[in-house]
């Protein structure tokens, strides 16, 4: 609708007018005492609504009543124990990723053991408004707890890993949690109920993919009844530290305990792949290893699909990160929360380039698969292997993300915006990483951190025979990146 330029005019000095009313209002307001000012405020016939009776709404009822069985003191006490069990399941899941060979179990763990660390996070969040400082809860340890989880990540195979996991305490966190949720005050302890919801829509999810993913191996080979009698093991030795509570009446430990007197359980060193997968190790170029199997009708083309195939690859960075989170203790579970966003990350980047492989029509599983990034870093100390990961492989590998981005977009092709995600990803990977690698160095300058690391790839390389020593004498920094890769 066209208003008249005089019509715009008249009502600009209408809202004056009004404006001006309101000031003489404040001025009259200013003149009151207190005790006059609250005597209209609360007279005023603003408060009154429509001046429609109570009795024509039919609002909703809140259910809710007060009481409940926690009090803050025993809620912190029980929140402790969920933020312990949550932080090592998602430790023990990082210390079976490199030996879990089956692609599908693999990234499932990167994504779950995200979810776990943004529960442990939500309870440690909830335990600070608890009067529970972070710095407590970092440090709070259960000898119990501890020994439970020694059994359970001393599994004999990924499929009884799993079937302890899945099938005995996922579904028991749930329990724990829904029993708490309902049991604790839904008014004054809301934030907690409210928590509890959306770990247990998260947990639903996975008990239902662990569910299956059971039955999968079970079909694929593995002795069911073998599986059902690790699971009882499993659940008695839980049952022995009074459930995930730790309130439940406690029972006779198993004599035959798997973790006995081991060492501290050691993830494997090798980056297991089923057997769909061809690889190759000898080289970081998709072009050497395919010796001449592929035609490209472009550069583009050549670059694109390199990029995907890496993406795909990033298999060996989940493991990475995996092995880091695993071995790397005694530091704030923000450290492990970072970690975990960062596996997750790398899920997803395998997920993509697996899926964009198929798009494109190959068979992601015909396309060979390269591993020389993680038999480089899969023996050098965790700290070293993230700063090599973060410092060498996604501080080179990001800039040509970013290019190939820009000439997707401009080709309307979809790893425009699949690079650009990346892209978006590694930026903030190297942000985090570099923080948390400072710390573990425990200084704050880059280009030292860089230089010691270096040298013990180069040392690393040597010792698989990739390089020689006159090649380690003038490698630089790019070409290092190059060779090993993210």
């Amino acid at each position: 609708m066209n208003i008249p330029y005089g019509g715009i005019l008249r009502r600009r000095r209408k809202f004056l007018c009004m404006k001006d009313i309101d000031m003489n209002n404040e001025e009259v307001n200013d003149q009151m005492n207190p005790e006059q000012q609250d005597t209209m405020w609360s007279g005023s016939k603003d408060l009154l609504g429509s001046g429609m009776t109570l009795d024509q709404y039919r609002f909703p009822k809140d259910p809710r009543v007060l009481g409940g069985s926690y009090s803050v003191e025993l809620n912190a006490k029980l929140l402790q124990r969920y933020f312990y069990f949550e932080r090592l399941l998602l430790r023990a899941h990082a210390g079976w990723s490199m030996g879990t060979p089956e692609f599908e179990v693999k990234v499932e763990y990167g994504r779950h053991l995200y979810y776990h660390s943004e529960a442990a996070m939500a309870f440690q969040k909830r335990l600070g408004e608890l009067r529970i400082s972070p710095e407590i809860v970092d440090q709070y340890r259960n000898e119990e707890i501890e020994l439970f989880f020694s059994e359970l990540i001393y599994a004999e195979s990924p499929a009884h890993f799993l079937a302890g996991v899945y099938g005995v305490l996922v579904p028991q966190l749930i329990t724990a949690y829904h029993e708490h949720m309902m049991s604790t005050d839904q008014v004054a302890d809301a934030p907690t109920v409210r928590l509890l919801k959306y770990i247990i829509a998260d947990y639903t999810e996975m008990y239902l993919w662990g569910k299956e993913a059971l039955q999968a191996y079970i079909d694929g080979g593995y002795d069911g009844s073998n599986i059902v009698f690790s699971q009882l093991h499993i659940e008695q030795v839980l049952s022995s530290i009074g459930g995930v509570t730790g309130t439940q009446k406690k029972t006779v430990a198993p004599n035959d305990l798997r973790s006995g007197a081991k060492e501290v359980f050691k993830r494997s060193f090798v980056a297991t792949r089923d057997q769909r997968f061809k690889t190759f190790e000898h080289t970081y170029d998709y072009k050497k290893a395919d010796e001449g199997s592929i035609e490209y009708e472009s550069d583009y083309e050549e670059t694109q699909l390199d990029l995907i195939r890496s993406q795909r690859d990033e298999l060996d960075a989940i493991e990475t990160f995996c092995n880091i989170l695993y071995e790397i203790r005694d530091v704030p579970f923000e450290f492990d929360y970072d970690l975990a966003r960062i596996i997750y990350d790398e899920t997803r980047h395998t997920e993509l380039g697996f899926k964009a492989l198929e798009m494109k029509g190959f068979d992601p599983y015909d396309l060979a698969n390269r591993l020389m990034g993680i038999k480089v870093r899969t023996k050098m100390p965790p700290e070293y292997s993230f700063a090599e990961i973060c410092l060498f492989g996604e501080a080179n590998i990001v800039q040509e993300v970013a290019k190939q981005s820009r000439e997707g977009y401009k080709k309307k092709d979809i790893t425009g915006l699949l690079f650009d995600y990346v892209n978006a990803d590694e930026r903030t990977h190297i942000q985090k990483g570099t923080r948390w690698i400072k710390h573990l160095f425990k200084t704050d300058s880059i280009t030292e951190i860089e230089l010691r690391t270096k040298q013990i790839a180069i040392n690393r390389l040597l010792e698989l025979g990739i390089i020689d020593h006159e090649v380690a004498m003038t490698i630089s920094h790019k070409e290092l990146a190059k060779i090993i890769g993210e």
